[in-house]
């Protein structure tokens, strides 16, 4: 698996296998057969100095996938990335493209998907019993947030209610609605990033629900209030839906069921 990311590291910086040894000082011939897999068990090293020459900063053999998730590194920090290399990636790696920057998202755990998973059942039950037209969506499912060539996020849910920002791949514009379940690697993300984010480009609410901390944080960007936090034993009022409240501690009952050790 880390020759597999080490790959795509390559392939995303458009580098040739003669560029990348000159980059690593590691031997064309050498490169190639690591490259290839021909060298199943190759020195640690070796691939340490193909890490380094692909800006992986903190690389480590024995964790070579978290710590680059976790880093959530730009490859290049002299070049700003584009959909066009967005699209150009494999289709099996889960990245984000933010301000041109490339972060990349782990798996989501028993108890991420639990919550949303719960989640989308309580709010589509809802809108389905109202008739309402506004659409829920779960990742991964792009959207195109500024309608620039340099930022693409996979909200882990979003609810949509112009049906014109919708078309055959993607959201184009801002979900009035987005929830994320926050792990201890994308906080920064989740708080920080995203927050600024969705609320330049114009998203109504913004949820970070924090499994670890058992917290729910909101923002209601249209009144320009203070976040709010609840915990998971509280109803909590989703802003956008006038007299809805989400039960958080029915969807406590279902992660207790696998176990909170598991966020």
């Amino acid at each position: 698996m880390e020759i597999e990311l080490l790959k795509s590291l390559k392939k995303m910086q458009k580098l040739t296998n003669e560029e990348l040894a000159q980059k690593s000082g590691v031997p064309l011939g050498t490169l190639n057969k690591i490259l290839s897999g021909a060298t199943k068990s190759p020195q640690h090293n070796t691939v340490k100095a193909i890490a380094e020459a692909l800006k992986v900063n903190s690389y480590d053999m024995e964790g070579v996938e978290t710590e680059i998730l976790r880093e959530a590194v730009a490859y290049d920090v002299t070049r700003k990335y584009t959909l066009d290399d967005y699209y150009a990636l494999p289709e099996d790696m889960r990245v984000e493209l933010i301000d041109g920057n490339f972060y990349f998202m782990e798996a989501p755990t028993s108890v991420h998907q639990t919550i949303i998973s719960e989640l989308h059942y309580m709010i589509k039950s809802h809108i389905k019993l109202n008739k309402g037209q506004c659409k829920i969506y779960l990742s991964p499912f792009d959207v195109r947030l500024d309608k620039d060539n340099k930022t693409m996020v996979q909200p882990d849910l979003m609810i949509i209610c112009d049906k014109n920002k919708i078309d055959s791949k993607r959201c184009n514009g801002a979900p009035d609605f987005i929830a994320e379940v926050v792990s201890k690697s994308s906080e920064r993300l989740d708080y920080i990033k995203k927050l600024n984010k969705y609320l330049d480009a114009g998203v109504r609410e913004y949820w970070i629900i924090s499994p670890d901390k058992r917290l729910v944080t909101t923002y209601d960007f249209t009144e320009g209030s203070m976040p709010r936090q609840y915990s998971f034993s509280d109803r909590i009022p989703l802003g956008i839906f006038e007299g809805f409240m989400i039960d958080f501690s029915e969807i406590e009952k279902e992660i207790n069921d696998i176990g909170m050790d598991q966020a």
